[in-house]
């Protein structure tokens, strides 16, 4: 780094309201005199500013040069201004989403869409697992009984006519469709009469959905959902021992019997109302 002497002549205000630092304006210099004691300053001198010449030994080349014109005050206050809006200018702040989204908006054209409300599942999915027998009565005793090759009836039998009441054989399952797990005490089945090749089935009959009997073969995984009407929710209450079936493919209908004898079974949407929705099954034998 080069050596920068101390000078004795200071350049420190221009006489000339229309120059400002030309390289041959008159400036102000303080001179220091020597007295007894220490050092005195003198009245200002005005002369133009010189370089001494003891100090051109220390390897700094100054070159001086005629520039353009004087400048006006007015162009140096222009200076100043400018120079204090630099120094004012806003601190560095990290980049920010609000950037980021910006950019995306000068780039990305807009995209109109429809929006659709409606929503589409696919067909549920039950594994099969085991088959189970069981008697069953509703909550007033009474049994079912194949009336006819396609109909069930609940009615009371007593001692030898019990001979006539029908087992169900309940095929198990475990859900793997878009109702995930079945929530505690909610089990998927088939309902079969044993002895036969028939299952229950819940299907549509004009606006309401109506209970029936049908040949099928459903002891296999039940992946589609026209097969879906041969599913019902078991629907457990160990504290009182007795159970509910629930349509899987209307959500919310039961099955269920009459309160008169020797009718239908059937399906409604308001169980243990004007029937009977509530059963009770015992494996037996």
């Amino acid at each position: 780094m080069a050596f920068v002497p101390d000078l004795d002549v200071l350049e420190s205000s221009n006489l000339s309201e229309e120059t400002f630092y030309g390289p041959s304006c008159l400036c102000l210099q303080k001179v220091r005199m020597g007295g007894l004691g220490g050092c005195s300053t003198a009245a200002l001198s005005l002369q133009k500013p010189r370089l001494d010449s003891e100090h051109t030994a220390v390897g700094v080349q100054v070159t001086v040069r005629k520039g353009r014109g004087a400048r006006s005050f007015r162009q140096a206050a222009v200076l100043v201004v400018a120079m204090t809006k630099l120094l004012r200018r806003p601190k560095h702040r990290d980049f920010a989403d609000s950037d980021l989204s910006a950019l995306l908006e000068e780039v990305f054209e807009p995209v109109t869409f429809q929006r659709l409300e409606s929503s589409y599942a696919g067909a549920p999915a039950f594994r099969y697992t085991r088959s189970q027998s069981f008697d069953i009565f509703d909550i007033n005793q009474k049994c079912f009984v194949l009336e006819s090759p396609t109909q069930l009836v609940a009615l009371h039998l007593q001692g030898p006519s019990s001979s006539q009441k029908v087992r169900l054989n309940i095929a198990l399952y475990r859900p793997r469709g878009p109702r995930g797990s079945a929530g505690a005490g909610q089990t998927p089945v088939a309902l079969g009469i044993k002895g036969y090749n028939l299952y229950m089935s819940c299907v549509l009959s004009g606006t309401e959905p109506m209970l029936q009997l049908e040949e099928a073969d459903v002891t296999r995984d039940i992946d589609s959902a026209e097969l879906t009407r041969f599913i019902f929710y078991r629907l457990d209450s160990p504290a009182e021992g007795t159970t509910r079936f629930e349509s899987a493919a209307f959500p919310g209908w039961f099955i269920c019997t009459s309160l008169q004898p020797r009718q239908p079974v059937g399906i409604t949407n308001q169980p243990d109302q004007v029937n009977i929705a509530t059963y009770t099954l015992l494996s037996g034998r």
